[in-house]
């Protein structure tokens, strides 16, 4: 992390068995010197003999070491700001001379350095020349009919001199060493070398020599992204902070960039990189910091989405409930597989089915595909496949799902519509089954294994615990509603050896939490957050975790007085829940729950507006809004709307009971007669 251990160079050695720099290349050195001094310019020649001369003695001479250290930079500077169309071919090859001395110089400095344990000071060189940006890489949009090409091919053929020159072996052994003892390079300077190396990594070849090479530019890039790993591993919570969150944030993408290239020829070292990954966030997200912590909950997001693009697609679909009955069935994976087992990346996916014999259709094929459509949206269709021409216009569409950006990667399971001309209401249900992995290995994707970490690391306890934080609440939303998704992802998984399906997810104690945490009356700001949490992640969780949290939420008023306390926080909620499916709520916003899990929201919001004090909360009439839209959907509303008028009959007959003994509760009679009428008002037969 400091300095203060790092052991003393050693004094440079230089090479006695060559003859020194003449005066001729010591003019030559002081000429291109004063040029950079006076006029940061430097003649093309005299660039490109400089850096030989020095290429030549830098083993043998000081003078040879003084001159890169100090004139390299703005030499290579200076060579990749230029345009390669307004210079010549002799120029060109100036500074294509120029960089790939550069890179041989900073290959043989590194190895200088490794062996005295010193500072390499040419580093920033290396970026320079990687750096995609520049100019001679990139070009020049210049004008709107100028447009001025670069020559990035030259880049990469710098790449690749330095690994051949060893140089990316170096670099990990110099990194590795400079760990906890001396100043590491920084995190620009390391974005440029990660940058660097993911270019150059290339799908594996059929040749085996080229297979070969390429292999050998993977373990460069593995060995130096380790040992930056390893560094940022080693760096305590105070030389993080120090770290500019952006910069960060991307070398950690670099480093993503780099491990996920790997996926395709299965490294571990992918693994590795995922795992050093959830480490880094625990460490994060642990800290004292606020802002550390902020940048881990940042980085949780990032991760969530890298694991999710690596999600395999399930095995197969289970259609039910379709009116058109044919439709209803399992759907098997037909989509492009790699030799060993795994869904090929970046490929669509799709699924058929053959209708058996002796069922109606027998012999039809009907296909779960998605299509891009005009609007560049992507939408999944369930059809019979035209014969001749599959996934035109002459297939007939059965039922459709209009799916949002995140909905786009397999078929939805609810929201599915009726196609007039060919389906039949009610739509279809689909149920995801299996995962297209090979067999052994479904419990092993990154999904799962973020899961497990997760779990066993107590990060929910750790967000609504004693030291809940506003903040740290709203960002753990999606990590949240990812643990809801993974109750049911293995629906037709066999248990393995050691896992069993559905192990690692969010559990019932979880949302208990969150609601004591919402009951302790600690801070309103953070009990709202919690509220819009809960909110949130409902349509995600199993109906076996919605309705006993329901349940809990609702014994909060219940019974003696100091549940009956209660009453103002189980009606946040409900406004929150109110909120949600109020008909002005975006749509994406806009929660879709299980019937069951309705019907025990409905027995919430009922228990709320009877309750005594009911009529002084603040949320009553929004209540009162949200019970009106939902006992409008049918089928299932006119059964809560003759449950409640019943519950207002039975509250009522037993008040007048009362009557004889003289403890009628007027207030409360009036109130359910007002309740009455509001049912049969606001939702008629």
């Amino acid at each position: 992390d400091g300095a203060a251990m790092a052991p003393e160079a050693a004094p440079y050695s230089w090479d006695a068995s060559q003859d020194p720099p003449n005066e001729n290349v010591l003019t030559l050195w002081t000429e291109v010197g004063n040029g950079i001094d006076k006029s940061q310019t430097v003649v093309w020649k005299n660039a490109v003999e400089s850096l030989q001369f020095a290429n030549q003695f830098l083993t043998a001479s000081q003078d040879a070491r003084l001159f890169v250290e100090k004139y390299m930079l703005p030499i290579i500077s200076i060579l990749v700001e230029q345009q390669p169309t307004k210079i010549g071919p002799h120029e060109r090859n100036c500074v294509q001379e120029s960089l790939a001395l550069a890179v041989t110089i900073i290959a043989r400095d590194l190895e200088v350095q490794v062996l005295r344990n010193g500072d390499c000071m040419l580093l920033d060189v290396l970026a320079l020349v990687f750096n995609k940006k520049k100019a001679y890489y990139k070009g020049n949009k210049g004008n709107w009919n100028n447009h001025m090409s670069g020559l990035p091919e030259v880049r990469m053929k710098m790449i690749d001199r330095f690994r051949l020159e060893q140089g990316f072996s170096r670099l990990q052994t110099y990194l590795t060493q400079r760990i906890g003892v001396a100043p590491f390079p920084s995190l620009d300077m390391m974005h440029h070398l990660l940058t660097a190396l993911a270019d150059v990594i290339q799908n594996r070849p059929q040749n085996l020599e080229q297979a070969a090479a390429a292999k050998d530019v993977e373990d460069s890039a593995i060995e130096v992204a380790r040992a930056i790993m390893q560094y940022i591993s080693s760096c305590s919570d105070d030389t993080l902070k120090k770290f500019p969150p952006e910069a960060f944030n991307t070398m950690l993408r670099d480093l993503q960039r780099i491990f996920d290239k790997l996926v395709s020829v299965r490294r571990d070292s992918t693994c590795d990189f995922y795992a050093f990954w959830r480490e880094l966030v625990l460490k994060l997200i642990k800290s004292a910091s606020l802002p550390l912590r902020l940048f881990g909950w940042q980085q949780m997001d990032e991760m969530l989405e890298a694991c999710a693009e690596h999600r395999p697609p399930p095995r197969f679909f289970e259609v039910t409930q379709a009116g058109s009955t044919f439709v209803n069935g399992r759907y098997s994976f037909t989509g492009a597989a790699t030799a060993d087992g795994y869904s090929q990346r970046g490929a669509d996916i799709s699924y058929e089915r053959i209708i058996p014999e002796g069922e109606e259709g027998a012999g039809k094929k009907l296909t779960l595909f998605r299509c891009t459509m005009r609007s560049q949206q992507k939408w999944w269709f369930l059809s019979e496949a035209d014969e001749e021409q599959p996934g035109t216009d002459r297939d007939i569409d059965y039922y459709q799902h209009k799916s949002k950006e995140h909905e786009e990667t397999e078929p939805p399971q609810f929201g599915w519509v009726t196609c007039r001309n060919s389906g039949k209401d009610p739509p279809p249900r689909l149920q995801s089954i299996g995962l297209m992995v090979p067999p052994g290995e479904e419990f092993n994707t990154l999904e799962h294994q973020l899961a497990q970490w997760a779990i066993e690391n107590d990060i929910i306890e750790l967000v609504l615990g004693d030291s809940v934080h506003r903040e740290i609440v709203s960002r753990s939303t999606p990590l949240i509603k990812f643990l809801a998704s993974m109750c049911e992802r293995d629906t037709g998984i066999e248990s393995s050896s050691d896992k069993q399906p559905n192990q690692f997810c969010l559990q019932l104690s979880h949302l208990l939490l969150a609601w004591k945490t919402c009951s302790r009356k600690t801070d309103a700001a953070v009990s709202a957050q919690i509220y819009q949490l809960l909110v949130s992640i409902l349509p995600s969780c199993p109906s076996s975790l919605s309705i006993p949290l329901l349940k809990r939420v609702q014994d909060s008023i219940r019974g003696d007085k100091e549940k009956g306390m209660n009453l103002n926080e189980v009606a946040d909620f409900c406004a929150a829940l109110a909120a949600a499916n109020s008909s002005d709520a975006k749509a994406a916003s806009t929660i879709d729950l299980e019937d069951d899990v309705r019907t025990e929201v409905l027995e919430l919001l009922w228990s709320v507006l009877t309750h005594p004090e009911a009529a002084s909360l603040k949320a009553y009439d929004t209540l009162k809004g949200y019970v009106t839209n939902e006992l409008r959907v049918e089928p299932k509303g006119s059964e809560h709307r003759e449950r409640y008028l019943a519950s207002c009959v039975r509250i009522l007959t037993e008040n007048s009971k009362l009557q004889n003994a003289g403890t009628v509760d007027e207030a409360q009679a009036l109130r359910m007669v007002k309740l009455t009428h509001f049912v049969l008002v606001r939702a008629p037969q």
